[in-house]
């Protein structure tokens, strides 16, 4: 029964094994801002062959879309429109946020605030999903201004206040002088100057800390166009000439012809046309290389404004022409760009909607692979606990076999003792009565008592013998009844008084438990009869809530275990284990032997 336990155990800890082979593999992905964007290819749905060498062009594309972000911004868009097919292509996330950003100054420069508002939520969507709280923040900022450019003040500042509230976590001080900016253009734009003028110089302040001439130039232009919309000329002219003069010493082309068509409208509106002309055709010139139709709008209008005044209205005819034609010019511009990018966020949603759906695909597949592997685990299972269950039930039926073996053969045994020495020590003893004693010496009548009295002892002991291998009691009326009598018949024999005491044994119990326990008992008495020179003996027989519990115990010298009774207490032990049981000696007074065997065993 023990083998095929552990062959059993053996083939459950090999299924074990198995299902560990079974194993779920997650990316995971970092967020290092410091080192640049190009090193994490965590974010990519499928790492195909051209992966890597993708990546290095749109590492290259982004630079120069970068590069060209302030000095020409058709050139800026076309790069950045290629680093996006190819992030889209391989679906980079990370790529797509640092394109998402270069795009949105684009639009924002741009001053198209419909696109900014859709791409600035597909940027913030992405960065959440993947843990990329920086660029969260820079969508935010986005978000921020094209709510404040259709007046929804409290949308902005909230937007403005979570962005800046990032930059200040991560320390990005560069992010946070801009969002400085933006929230001063804010209050600017609601009339709250006051609060406008506290932010702009905490913007500047942050800018000059950090060197940034670009930073401090942009400050100084919005706070003087914050002047030129209250009529502070004067004040707004000297800002905008310093910006001008930090632009140029960075040649910055955006921020030249910005600067020059806010002069511009400053000369147009301090009534000095011909200045107001001359920076307003400057502006015209480096917005046409700039390629930017707004800043082209802005400067023909002011010079239709200025010739107007001055009586030309040749000049002003022809420049209002320009921006009509302009007008329609920049109509089509942000059609083409609003469906070209409204094309690519399609494109990036059902890319996106296509990997979900393969995903789903493969996770459904592992599924259904897991459920099959899982039911073929358990047909398995099911297989070894029957043969298990079968092999179970062979070795009851051949241990039951052996017992009943053991019977027969005990009964033979018996038998043969009984009918055949039996009858020859009968015979013997007959054959001794049948003696004249009187004819016998005084001295040979002793021998013959004496051999008399062995030949009657010999009977006896034999016919207990063979009554004791297979007492009948034990078959028909159970264990307590034929261990009353077996007592019974040693107190009759013996001068050791044997006591018998059970509780509870209501129900028998099964043919192999009684027969071993009675073989225990008659195993114990008869080491008591001859080892202990007790007086008193005591068997105790009791049916416990889990357990049989037998107690043997005298009053005699005590058994020492390394004396020739250790055979039959060996022969004791050997049946207690058989049976799964406990057996606990003491030898201090006498001998106590306990011995326990749970119930599982007996019934």
């Amino acid at each position: 029964m023990s083998k095929i336990n552990k062959t059993y155990i053996i083939k459950f800890r090999i299924l074990t094994g198995i299902l560990l082979f079974i194993n779920g593999l997650y990316p995971s992905q970092a967020q290092d801002f410091k080192t640049g964007l190009f090193s994490d290819k965590g974010t990519a749905s499928a790492q195909s062959a051209d992966f890597p060498r993708d990546t290095v062009l749109i590492n290259k594309y982004n630079q120069l879309a970068k590069k060209y972000l302030y000095h020409d911004a058709m050139r800026s868009f076309s790069y950045a429109q290629k680093a996006l097919a190819l992030c889209q292509k391989h679906n980079w996330g990370k790529g797509k946020l640092y394109t998402y950003n270069l795009l949105s100054t684009y639009y924002l420069i741009d001053g198209s605030f419909d696109i900014l508002r859709e791409l600035s939520n597909e940027g913030l969507d992405l960065s959440s999903k993947l843990s990329m709280p920086l660029y969260s923040a820079y969508a935010e900022r986005f978000l921020a201004e094209s709510y404040t450019e259709y007046k929804d003040w409290q949308k902005a500042e909230q937007h403005y206040q979570n962005a800046l509230k990032t930059f200040t976590r991560y320390k990005d001080d560069s992010a946070r002088a801009l969002c400085l900016e933006n929230i001063a253009n804010f209050y600017r734009e609601q009339g709250d100057l006051k609060r406008a003028v506290e932010y702009y110089d905490l913007s500047y302040k942050l800018h000059d800390q950090r060197k940034s001439d670009q930073g401090k130039a942009s400050v100084l232009q919005s706070k003087g166009y914050m002047y030129v919309r209250n009529g502070v000329y004067d004040r707004a002219e000297k800002l905008m000439l310093t910006a001008l003069k930090l632009y140029e010493g960075l040649d910055h082309r955006y921020g030249i012809l910005n600067v020059l068509n806010d002069l511009g409208n400053i000369y147009y509106y301090t009534e000095e046309y011909d200045k107001s002309i001359e920076a307003s055709k400057t502006a015209l010139e480096l917005a046409h290389l700039y390629h930017c139709s707004q800043q082209i709008n802005w400067a023909l209008i002011c010079l239709a404004k200025a010739y107007k005044q001055k009586g030309d209205l040749v000049a002003t005819v022809k420049y209002l022409e320009q921006v009509n034609f302009n007008r329609r010019l920049m109509h089509n511009e942000r059609i083409e760009r609003q469906f070209t990018m409204s094309q690519l966020i399609f494109e990036n949603k059902r890319m996106d909607s296509k990997i979900q759906q393969d995903i789903i695909k493969e996770q459904r597949r592992i599924q259904l692979f897991l459920i099959g592997f899982i039911c073929l685990v358990i047909a398995f299972a099911l297989f070894l606990w029957f043969t298990n269950k079968r092999l179970r039930r062979k070795n009851r039926d051949i241990k039951e076999a052996l017992i009943q073996g053991q019977t027969i053969e005990r009964k033979r045994v018996a038998a043969e003792l009984h009918d055949h020495l039996g009858g020859t020590l009968a015979s013997l003893n007959w054959y001794l009565f049948g003696i004249n004693k009187k004819l016998l010496s005084e001295e040979e009548r002793k021998f013959y008592e004496s051999v008399h009295q062995m030949v009657g002892k010999a009977y006896r002991e034999l016919r207990t013998l063979s009554h004791n291998l297979m007492p009948e009691e034990l078959t028909e009326h159970g264990l307590v009844i034929t261990v009353q009598r077996l007592l019974e018949n040693l107190n009759e024999n013996n001068t050791i008084v044997f006591t018998f005491e059970t509780s509870g044994l209501d129900r028998r119990l099964s043919p192999r438990v009684e027969f071993e326990v009675y073989s225990i008992v008659l195993e114990l008495t008869n080491n008591i009869i001859k080892h202990s020179a007790a007086r008193k003996a005591l068997i105790s027989l009791i049916d416990n809530e889990t357990s049989i519990s037998l107690t043997i115990s005298d009053d005699g010298q005590g058994i020492k275990m390394n004396s020739g009774q250790g055979i039959g207490l060996g022969n004791v032990r050997s049946r207690v284990q058989s049976l799964a049981g406990k057996l606990n000696m003491e030898t201090e007074s006498g001998t106590t032997i306990r011995i326990e065997i749970p119930k599982t065993s007996v019934y």
